[in-house]
């Protein structure tokens, strides 16, 4: 299969994942960046060392006009608009949007004739496609979707869970509580919160601009909102709730549900290790081990579900889950990216 030419607009958190994962495995070539950060070196030394996941294993070295990994050339931009990249010059199929500024979709149809793709990684509303693994990775069809949505880190993690329970027994309601970790635009100190996905306003809920390491801070979640991509209505069904709370990494989350049907705790958990155990990508993992959030960093799949606290009570399930929202979220997007390859290879 002839590799994707891919293009990452927004070289922060997600960004750099997406890029370190693809350069463990070599599925697609990346061959440009556009960052607002003017400075290369400083794009280069962040991606050399990472506080979360090390360092990297290559060796990168920069200019200023691109960077060098093992030697390859990647050229960098920085514009602040994604379509005045030079995307096509670069010959690139896939543009991945992991900058989370919301306008630069505002844009996103002059793309249409000079790249194949551009791959959103979060869930804005008009998007062409979402494709969450464990749900509907089969229904993927770029050549005649534009603009294809991976979701977010909590709805991946949710997603095939719904879908895994739902094949046995209807959920009739439920809650959803999620425990995430601080994200690069919260503060260190009191202050107002500055949106990242829409630069030069301040939120409105003002607690989340308290300080970070000092807090808990309740917020609202779109877990389940995003999640209606696959499950209509099911905000209907399953309210949700969050802190950010004061860590760097991995999410965990605690899953409520009553069911139509009775089931036994055996019988679930034997429904969920035989996920696992058939799964095509690395979606489900279960786990017994007395481990805590810290463990699981770095971890592959998008959701692993601790079966030392689900409980069953007749018809009400409870589930407990972790997720590394970085690692595990964008290696669903490495993948949506290498599916996207093998669905243009077979068309022609």
């Amino acid at each position: 299969m002839k590799k994707l030419r891919v293009g990452i607009n927004g070289f922060g958190r997600i960004g750099r994942a997406i890029f370190r994962i693809n350069y463990l495995n070599n599925y697609f070539d990346v061959v440009a960046i556009n960052d607002i950060n003017p400075d290369n070196h400083n794009l280069a030394y962040l991606l050399k060392y990472d506080t979360t996941y090390g360092r990297f294993s290559g060796t990168v070295v920069d200019n200023s006009q691109s960077i060098k990994v093992d030697g390859k050339k990647i050229n960098i931009h920085h514009q602040e608009n994604i379509v005045n990249v030079p995307w096509d010059k670069y010959n690139v199929d896939v543009v991945i949007e992991s900058s989370g500024v919301k306008n630069n979709l505002s844009y996103i149809n002059d793309l249409k004739k000079r790249v194949k793709n551009v791959l959103v990684t979060y869930s804005p509303e008009n998007v062409d496609q979402t494709i969450i693994f464990g749900c509907n990775e089969n229904e993927l069809d770029p050549q005649n979707n534009f603009l294809i949505s991976s979701s977010i880190c909590d709805t991946i993690a949710l997603s095939p869970i719904i879908k895994t329970i739902e094949k046995i027994t209807k959920i009739e309601h439920g809650y959803l509580i999620t425990l995430h970790p601080w994200l690069s635009y919260q503060n260190l100190l009191d202050g107002p919160s500055a949106s990242w996905s829409q630069p030069g306003d301040v939120f409105s809920h003002y607690a989340l601009g308290r300080s970070s390491p000092m807090n808990l801070i309740p917020k609202s979640t779109s877990a389940v909102l995003a999640a209606e991509k696959i499950f209509p209505k099911l905000t209907d069904r399953i309210h949700s709730f969050s802190f950010r709370v004061p860590t760097s990494i991995v999410s965990g989350s605690v899953l409520i549900v009553h069911v139509t049907e009775k089931i036994e705790k055996e019988k679930l958990v034997k429904i969920f290790n035989q996920a696992e155990k058939n799964q095509k990508y690395d979606v489900f993992k279960n786990t017994t081990e007395p481990l805590t959030s810290l463990d699981y960093t770095g971890e592959k799949h998008s959701v692993i579900i601790d079966h030392r606290w689900t409980n069953v009570n007749r018809n009400l399930i409870k589930l407990v889950y972790w997720y590394d929202n970085e690692w595990g979220y964008s290696s669903r997007v490495v993948d949506l990216v290498k599916a996207i390859g093998k669905k243009y290879s077979k068309s022609k």
